[in-house]
């Protein structure tokens, strides 16, 4: 069926699901099964976007279930329309939460479902690690911990990017799963005397700071292990912990920020994180390392250049970050129910199945990734795609983002302290006894 004779049919639906709302046609009782949904993802100039594979699912779910219309809403503002539909007592049956954090809040506040009814326990186990499935655990207003949300999509963030038509063979060699943090160092150094070591971006409008957020965490859990990483992101763990202090030392002694010169800061400051790798693929290149999630593939497919688009695999390629101890921090979509129907845990259970998941991961460019151990590698659209996946996989003890699992104030305390430090190094201590006051252990 065609994209246009798809999208003719949904207009159909959602009329007649309307006028059978306003009593102007007959209804029967499938013609009321609507689910709504809110989420993140909007239109893309490309054909395939967030949205665009999102509604691939839909539409494949609606062809197997033609007694179901689902009704996505998108918006960049997902999480204050979320807020703002809960205050007014209709909230959207599914909707995309932002972050942990928020589906931590909401579960506790018992504004979400428990979606244990939706969802075949045995049937999960069977698709999803133990790993995993705790990852869409929350905490219900009585202490317990049940499943509140599933993974729609995952996304590894513990990787180092770079050309290896740019990098020094010397240098590309390293880059492996023995890498350590010594001789990253020493790379990084020895990389200063030309181009710029790292690419670096931390504007992203009001949410300014999280690509350097990632660097602490990363460095936290490499350095430090689970347990303390587990800790401080549980807010039991003060920030001038040495553990803590020396992430943010070895992250600052790494960049070189106290020789950094006013306007290469400004840069790191102003750059947008989209395009903060887009000089890997300049000749010569501006900079030759970048630390970035498994989704910065986006970014670099909207790189322009005469020669075209960069090719994953051999314009840009990943390495572990160092040290490689089976620990990675994941991020992740978590899609929970606000409104219990038949119709939304039908769809909530459709979009755990490798059938659904494997419809996002097979589209080129996407950067998505299914923890859903039943979607084969060779869904993926590409080797690097495929490398991606199973290194995600493969993880013995993957941790959702340390900010993204704080509590809204302190991710945003946490974001603006990272600009602070990289305009001012020498306070750091000071910006870790700021990020203390704010902290308030769970």
């Amino acid at each position: 069926m065609s994209g246009s004779r798809r999208a003719g049919l949904r207009r159909l639906a959602a009329l007649t699901a309307t006028l059978c709302g306003l009593a102007l046609v007959a209804c029967t009782p499938s013609e009321h099964r609507t689910v709504t949904v809110l989420g993140p993802w909007i239109p893309s100039e490309k054909e395939q976007g967030e949205q665009e594979s999102f509604q691939a699912i839909i539409d494949r779910f609606q062809e197997q279930n033609p007694g179901i219309l689902v009704n996505y809403t998108g918006t960049r503002d997902a999480d204050a329309v979320l807020a703002s539909e809960l205050g007014s007592g209709k909230p959207p049956d599914l909707a995309v939460l932002a972050n942990p954090g928020r589906l931590e809040e909401y579960a506790m506040a018992g504004a979400l479902v428990p979606i244990e009814a939706a969802l075949d326990d045995s049937q999960l186990r069977e698709q999803y690690d133990e790993k995993w499935l705790e990852l869409m655990r929350a905490t219900s207003p009585s202490g317990a911990k049940g499943y509140y949300a599933i993974l729609v999509k995952a996304a590894s963030k513990s990787l180092i990017w770079y050309n290896p038509a740019a990098l020094p063979a010397e240098y590309s060699q390293l880059l492996t799963p023995d890498l350590t943090w010594p001789e990253l160092t020493t790379m990084t150094s020895e990389l200063s005397k030309g181009a710029d070591p790292w690419c670096l971006g931390l504007a992203d409008s009001s949410n300014s700071g999280w690509p350097g957020t990632d660097w602490i965490e990363d460095i936290v859990l490499h350095q430090s292990g689970p347990l303390v990483y587990d800790q401080w992101a549980d807010s039991q763990l003060s920030w001038t912990s040495p553990q803590i202090k020396s992430a943010w030392q070895a992250w600052g002694k790494l960049i070189d920020v106290s020789a950094a010169r006013p306007e290469e800061i400004e840069n790191w400051l102003l750059t947008s994180y989209r395009e903060a790798g887009w000089p890997l693929f300049d000749k010569p290149a501006g900079c030759f390392l970048e630390h970035a999630a498994s989704f910065v593939t986006n970014s670099y497919a909207d790189y322009e250049s005469a020669t075209g688009v960069p090719r994953p695999g051999t314009d840009f390629t990943f390495a572990p970050f160092p040290p490689s101890t089976g620990s990675l921090i994941v991020g992740g979509d978590l899609l929970g129910m606000f409104r219990d129907t038949p119709a939304a845990r039908e769809f909530i259970a459709y979009l755990t199945t490798s059938e659904a998941q494997a419809i996002w991961t097979a589209r080129p460019g996407s950067g998505a990734i299914s923890v859903n151990k039943q979607v084969s590698l060779d869904n993926y659209p590409d080797e690097l795609s495929r490398d991606l996946a199973a290194s995600l996989l493969a993880a013995s003890e993957p941790r959702f983002d340390a900010s993204d699992s704080m509590p809204q104030v302190m991710a945003s305390a946490f974001h603006h302290a990272v600009l602070a430090y990289l305009d001012n190094p020498a306070q750091l201590d000071a910006i870790l006894r700021q990020l203390d006051e704010v902290r308030q252990p769970r």
